[in-house]
């Protein structure tokens, strides 16, 4: 059977797209010479709706945090819940040396991109086109960096015909954190739930929503 293609999605679809808010990402960076970079990152969150923002956490000094403040872009690529793909997830995570290609280690395949320089991860089933807003440096030798989302992409098969997503099939994952090693769990079981409640607090918070997406 011939893999899913891939879908570039319209900007009033990216909101919907990056969901859960925060997931494990592969985060992709080129340097000013275009050597490509990757990096697993076990937060990467949407921190605004409309526009799209999309942040993480670095290390100074990493080749990430090198090549963002010398391009300005990335890729956040979103990998499914599968143990085969998660094992690439962590091969891509070693300390290797700069200049050393990750993807090349883990066996995962460079897709150029539709916006920007650094490339998608063509196994990764949703991708996120960045251009960087801003970066701050905190405490502890951190970098924050937050991005612009610029373009969207997606495997046909992840989404349905309003942009939402097909969990079954994308399968999002979050990371249990370094304390817990190199244990994930799947974060695409969903259920709607209803407000038990009527006080005027959820009016407002409807309207809110409404009109946060009444463009869209």
């Amino acid at each position: 059977m011939a893999p899913p293609r891939k879908q570039s999605q319209p900007q009033k679809y990216w909101d919907r797209l990056f969901a859960p808010s925060s997931c494990l990402a592969l985060i992709t960076t080129v340097d000013a010479r275009g050597a490509i970079n990757a990096a697993a990152f076990g937060t990467c969150t949407r921190v605004l709706h409309n526009p799209v923002y999309i942040a993480f956490t670095t290390s100074l000094g990493t080749d990430t945090a090198t090549n963002i403040l010398e391009t300005g872009e990335f890729v956040a690529n979103l990998p499914a819940f599968d143990r085969k793909m998660l094992e690439k997830v962590m091969v891509v995570g070693l300390p290797f040396a700069r200049g050393t290609s990750e993807l090349d280690k883990a066996g995962l395949t460079v897709l150029p991109s539709t916006m920007i320089k650094p490339p998608r991860i063509n196994e990764c089933p949703r991708h996120f086109e960045c251009e960087v807003e801003w970066t701050r440096e905190w405490a502890g030798g951190r970098m924050m960096v937050c991005g612009r989302l610029v373009a969207a992409s997606v495997d046909s098969d992840c989404v349905d015909p309003k942009g939402y997503v097909r969990w079954g099939r994308a399968r999002p994952v979050h990371y249990c954190g370094a304390p817990y090693g190199s244990m994930f769990v799947r974060a695409y079981e969903a259920i709607d739930v209803n407000i038990p409640y009527d006080g005027p607090e959820r009016d407002r918070f409807e309207l809110n929503r409404r009109s946060m997406f009444e463009d869209m």
